[in-house]
């Protein structure tokens, strides 16, 4: 969520996608202030959004899954490769955001890596799993990206990651594999 007082790389993109819409953030400096949250207001009214100057889910869906998808997925502004990285794969980790903009992280880190998400929230797990709490998502695919994605996650403070064939994590301990997360990677924040 990002609100008057939220400082950083996120704020950034957030006024730059802003101003990329036709709405006049002031300049993108990574505080969010005054005229940042009228231009949110401005941007929230006319997408009938409700009017709160706030970027929780809704807004953030509307403004940032669409033209400006780029600023907002932890991409580098403009879309360019960082030495070391693929396009099109998030690098910068929300440290300081909620359980939710780290759980978004790593959908869209997953999506772009060609990973299919296969579970959120529906489905069967074991009792107090945190997919039940809506914190933890399942993704599949080519064995050697899920171990990429495993990697690229293991350094997030997941509150659990676990890929059988990488190990597993829970509240920031190495656990080794528990099994039944062979096929699949599973992260909960």
């Amino acid at each position: 969520m990002l609100k008057v007082g939220t400082r950083g790389s996120d704020v950034t993109r957030l006024q730059q996608s802003l101003a990329k819409a036709g709405f006049n953030p002031g300049s993108a400096d990574g505080i969010f202030g005054p005229k940042t949250k009228a231009a949110v207001e401005a941007y929230q009214r006319k997408q009938g959004l409700q009017v709160d100057g706030i970027v929780g889910n809704n807004t953030g869906r509307a403004l940032f899954n669409s033209r400006n998808a780029d600023l907002w997925d932890g991409k580098p502004a403009g879309g360019a490769n960082r030495p070391g990285t693929t396009g099109g794969v998030p690098g910068d980790f929300p440290v300081n955001g909620s359980n939710r903009q780290k759980l978004d992280y790593a959908t869209n880190l997953a999506k772009q890596m060609g990973l299919t998400i296969t579970s959120t929230t529906g489905g069967k797990h074991t009792p107090g799993s945190y997919h039940y709490k809506g914190r933890a998502i399942d993704v599949a695919g080519d064995p050697a990206t899920m171990a990429k994605f495993y990697d690229r996650l293991k350094g997030t403070n997941p509150t659990e990651l676990f890929h059988d064939p990488k190990g597993g994590i829970k509240h920031g301990q190495n656990i080794g594999p528990i099994g039944g997360h062979g096929r699949h990677v599973h992260v909960a924040y």
